[in-house]
């Protein structure tokens, strides 16, 4: 193996109990305003206290749990957070203006990146997780999808990710991915394989940074490997070990691949802890959420079984999914700590 893989995670993360999530969307969208009108948003009180100051606790979560490439914690609905601003500054059906496209948390994070190196002397890697073109076609308009419009998607994607890039002293964004969770489960009507990678590749096109699409199932893994623009698959290997793919396959297409090695589809976790016998009054607590979270031992075990599986082409590797259901926040940052010392050991183990 040349390069260990990094550790990465995949996006949202709980809110502190103490917000609100109504009270954190509508000073999202303020933000939002403000900065389409390029007004200091941290000079904004309201602002500041409930999206600001919670979005950076979050962030910070992140950081202590030993998250290597964080993902920006997603407070807000997955679809919302792009289609809003889609509708609110449209240029065309699904295509937004090129100056209205941006994701608000990243510049909270470029103002925390300088202050954090100032006082740690240490550069901040993040990624940026974006809702997929087609993921939001489905949302908005079916399962029959119309080339031209899909494009307009993937333009407005483009913008959004190329827009939030930030590159300074401070801080790097090393990795951009596009969420496409329902590709491969559903059928698309109208459109061909080829048509969805060039669909793909018009989102990623000339971005400055490694890029992503993040599956919940590889059975349509041929058309992103097929693709020009998408360097790494990702899949949820911990919640089923058959989600992968022939490493020849990644060789011959020269791809990569990012492998969950921390379950995270807690409500399914949940059932089985109460198929065994452990009561819902046990498991609604703190100390029994925390019993969900796969132990040490089974983490190294998936991590050490996909590195065996996919060797030099594993570039990257955390929990399968976002932790927006481990509740609260402090539960989460134990799933992630968890996560990070398991691939501790294993490198060390690898080392020695």
């Amino acid at each position: 193996m040349t390069e260990f893989p990094k550790y990465d995670d995949v996006g949202s993360f709980p809110l502190s109990e103490s917000i609100d999530l109504e009270a954190f969307s509508k000073y999202y969208w303020i933000a939002y305003k403000a900065l389409v009108k390029k007004s200091d948003i941290f000079e904004n009180r309201g602002i500041y206290n409930y999206f600001i100051s919670p979005f950076l606790q979050s962030f910070q979560y992140k950081l202590k749990a030993g998250v290597e490439i964080i993902n920006f914690p997603q407070h807000m609905d997955m679809y919302n957070q792009f289609l809003q601003p889609i509708v609110d500054y449209e240029k065309e059906p699904g295509l937004v203006e090129s100056d209205k496209a941006f994701i608000p948390e990243m510049f909270v994070l470029e103002k925390f990146a300088k202050e954090n190196y100032e006082k740690e002397g240490k550069k901040i890697e993040v990624k940026i997780c974006i809702t997929g073109p087609i993921e939001l076609y489905l949302k908005k308009h079916g399962f029959t999808v119309y080339q031209d419009m899909a494009l307009n998607y993937a333009k407005s994607v483009n913008l959004f990710l190329k827009n939030s890039i930030i590159n300074t002293k401070y801080m790097k964004t090393s990795i951009v991915s596009i969420d496409e969770p329902s590709f491969g489960y559903v059928d698309l009507a109208n459109i061909n394989n080829d048509e969805i990678a060039s669909i793909f590749d018009k989102s990623l096109e000339n971005i400055s940074a490694t890029s992503q699409i993040h599956l919940h199932t590889l059975n349509l893994a041929q058309v992103p490997l097929q693709t020009k623009n998408i360097d790494v698959l990702t899949c949820e290997y911990a919640s089923d070990k058959k989600n992968k793919i022939p490493k020849r396959e990644l060789d011959q297409y020269d791809k990569f691949m990012r492998v969950g090695i921390t379950r995270t589809n807690i409500n399914s976790i949940m059932a089985e802890k109460m198929d065994s016998g452990v009561s819902y009054d046990e498991l609604k607590t703190i100390e029994g959420v925390k019993s969900l979270i796969d132990s040490k031992e089974v983490i190294k075990k998936n991590l050490s079984d996909a590195l065996s599986h996919y060797r030099d082409r594993l570039r990257y590797v955390g929990p399968d999914c976002g932790l927006s259901g481990w509740k609260p926040p402090e539960v989460a940052f134990e799933l992630l700590s968890t996560t990070f010392k398991a691939i501790q050991e294993v490198r060390q183990e690898i080392k020695s």
